[in-house]
């Protein structure tokens, strides 16, 4: 499985760095291998990693922290949805939603 987690707040994301979070500090996406599948076919992963600098890749932790980033990828889903109503899409869009809500970030556990 891979999981796509928010934060809630800043305490939420200082203990995701050392393991250590409660109940109700996280907000998860798990994604099957069905739903992963259509994610990496809507090449958004790709646009991530290309327009943000990171490396969203199997085997692969990484996040979005920065508020601007969390625009730009907003954005990009945004754009994807135009195009492919995949649900996995959708349900990104609400996580990228969530991160610039709580102020947070977006953690990619693939």
């Amino acid at each position: 499985m891979k999981y796509i987690t928010v934060p809630v707040n800043t305490s939420a994301m200082k203990r995701l760095d050392y393991d250590d979070c409660v109940d109700g500090d996280l907000i998860e996406l798990t994604l099957n291998e069905y739903n992963y599948a259509d994610l990496l076919k809507s090449n958004v992963i790709n646009q991530l990693n290309t327009e943000l600098g990171i490396n969203i890749d199997d085997y692969e932790d990484e996040k979005i922290i920065n508020i601007d980033k969390l625009i730009i990828a907003k954005n990009i889903i945004e754009n994807s949805i135009i195009s492919n109503k995949s649900e996995v899409l959708i349900q990104l869009l609400i996580q990228v939603d969530n991160a610039i809500k709580y102020k947070t970030g977006l953690f990619f556990y693939f």
